[in-house]
This record gives C-alpha cells, sequence and structure tokens, in this order.
C-alpha cells in the first residue's frame, strides 16, 4: 500500500499521472469504501450515516485516484474516533459543484500542527499514539489528487471534539 502510495505522489507531484476520467459517481463510491472498511466500522462500534449520496450528478474523474481519497479520508475517520462514535458522510451538489464531507466526534486534530495537515510526512502528534504505524501519506495525496482535479478541500478540527473534512469538485472539466 505505501509503495502504491509513494507511486501515485510521485506521478502526481511531477505530473506524470496518465489519469483515466470519467463521469463518476461518489454516492456509489462512497459506498463501495464504506462496504470495504464494514469490518474496520463494525469492530469500532461506530454509527455512521450517508446523506446525499443518491442525489448527485457524475463528477469527470479517475475513480481508481478519487477511491484513493474517499478511503484514506473514511479510514482516518474510522481510527481516529473512540469506539462507539459517530461519522457522518453528506454529499451535496452546491451550483456548479459536488461536496462531500466526513465528520466525526474523534481525537481531533491539535491546533498548533493544523497548518502542516497536508505535508508528505506529518503526522499531528495524538495521531501517531493511535496509530502507530501511520506514514503521514494519506492527506498529502487526497491533496494532490483533488488539485489535479480542480477540487479543493477545506477542514474543521478542535482536539478531543473531533474533525469535519470536506472537498469539492468542479461538475464540469
Amino acid at each position: 500500500g505505501m509503495v502504491n502510495d509513494l507511486l501515485d505522489i510521485t506521478r502526481l507531484e511531477s505530473g506524470a499521472i496518465g489519469a483515466e476520467t470519467e463521469a463518476t459517481d461518489l454516492g456509489s463510491l462512497t459506498r463501495s469504501v464504506l462496504h470495504d472498511l464494514a469490518g474496520a466500522i463494525a469492530d469500532k462500534g461506530h454509527e455512521m450515516s450517508v446523506r446525499g449520496a443518491d442525489e448527485l450528478p457524475p463528477v469527470v474523474v479517475d475513480p481508481r485516484l478519487f477511491r484513493e481519497v474517499i478511503q484514506n479520508l473514511v479510514s482516518n475517520a474510522v481510527k481516529y474516533t473512540p469506539a462507539r462514535g459517530t461519522i457522518a458522510i453528506g454529499m451535496r451538489q452546491a451550483g456548479d459543484e459536488i461536496e462531500w464531507t466526513i465528520e466525526d466526534n474523534g481525537i481531533g486534530i491539535p491546533e498548533a500542527g493544523q497548518h502542516r495537515l497536508f505535508e508528505k510526512f506529518y503526522r499531528a502528534g495524538n495521531a501517531a499514539s493511535v496509530d502507530p504505524g501511520g506514514k503521514g501519506l494519506g492527506l498529502y495525496l487526497v491533496r494532490l489528487v483533488l488539485e489535479r482535479f480542480g477540487g479543493r478541500i477545506r477542514w474543521t478540527s478542535a482536539e478531543g471534539r473531533g474533525t469535519t473534512f470536506a472537498f469539492t469538485l468542479p461538475l464540469e472539466r
């Protein structure tokens, strides 16, 4: 997994990635990721909700790369939310963009490190205590993929209270 992430990162950084774009249903892609992570979600007893998944027009992206975006964001929420937490995913059309959000009531991100969230190999101190094996590539890869397809990402977080990540993508490219 890490080798594939590093290869994708190198290709994205150099502009050499040959993205295979197609009309992609983010709702279906999200449900597929949730299916793949169902065991981890059940093991932690999380309450998971999804809204708006069936109401979106497709976006033109590389579905393999966007699967990684969604997988990184969902797996982080699952991993960094204590047992029996809540995770809510929402999708909606906002003008000429699609917005995808994930909100959790997990450990949150310390304010001092928030400006570094999307740096390669950066991990917040409290994240390392929960998942000592992480490499700090997930959010960096998320940022690179979103930028490649004209998207943007934003977040809000409070340590000990949770985090919300939201990304937007243009409908037409």
